[in-house]
């Protein structure tokens, strides 16, 4: 008699297929060393579902001259707690970051992959470790000064510590468009520019205020004429200190994020 045949499960989705609502056709990552240029330039990145079991990922294209572990949290912080960030001195441009669970690791490969900015091609990838160990003994020093690698865990701009808090965050690709808020009643158009200057990144080409609820703090749109100029803007930018003298001895902290909002409409 011949034997019964088994029929096959259908091939597992990766959670960040789920999350977006539809398949896609997935590839399954099994580490940095099995992607190479090539395959960055083969995929463009942006359509690589990541499956993840380490909350622990690897970041390689970083500008050395521009990048530091706080600008790494400002633009990760967008995906999921950002736990540690750690520069690998031996490999300049390259860094590893320990976020809060495996999802955030998926959502930061889905959303930042291919990413082009400070003249660099980011490539995301999740790594084998589980951890990131504590190394604080023997912290040297980036080219800017700042160490290489930092502990997060109790930043107060991490934006997924409670579920009301995560329920707020709307997760986004990034956009031309950047959404502001928790800035001063005052923050105006000359002040971003101004602020761009100091910085030096681009000025945005739009720059549209929401009508304020509060006289405490406002929020608004900020339109750049590219996504590596909004990229740029939020890496430097997002936790920007604006002193506070007239409701409080603590500066207003102006946060960032993307956003699919149009500022024509809000014209």
């Amino acid at each position: 008699m011949g034997r019964a045949m088994v029929p096959r499960p259908p091939p597992r989705m990766a959670r960040s297929e789920i999350l977006h609502g539809r398949p896609r056709p997935t590839l399954m990552i099994g580490g940095p060393q099995q992607m190479g240029p090539d395959f960055v330039e083969d995929f463009g990145m942006q359509d690589v579902a990541a499956y993840s079991q380490s909350p622990v990922l690897m970041i390689y294209g970083l500008n050395p001259e521009k990048m530091n572990c706080d600008r790494i949290f400002n633009i990760l912080c967008l995906y999921g707690n950002v736990i540690k960030v750690k520069f690998l001195k031996s490999k300049p441009g390259t860094a590893m970051v320990q976020m809060g669970d495996p999802l955030a690791v998926d959502r930061a490969i889905s959303g930042l992959s291919g990413m082009r900015f400070f003249n660099e091609k980011l490539v995301l990838a999740p790594s084998k470790q589980m951890y990131l160990t504590d190394t604080s003994g023997s912290v040297s020093q980036l080219n800017d000064g700042t160490p290489t690698q930092i502990d997060y865990n109790n930043s107060r701009n991490n934006r997924f510590t409670t579920t009301e808090q995560a329920a707020k965050n709307r997760i986004q690709n990034p956009s031309k468009v950047l959404h502001y808020y928790n800035a001063p009643i005052s923050f105006d158009e000359e002040q971003v520019n101004n602020i761009c200057k100091d910085l030096d990144i681009s000025p945005p080409s739009k720059f549209v205020p929401f009508k304020s609820k509060t006289e405490r703090s406002s929020s608004g749109l900020m339109e750049f004429d590219t996504k590596a100029q909004a990229l740029e803007c939020l890496t430097v930018a997002n936790h920007f200190k604006i002193d506070n003298p007239t409701y409080s001895r603590y500066p207003y902290i102006v946060k960032l994020c993307f956003s699919t909002s149009s500022t024509t409409s809000r014209e």
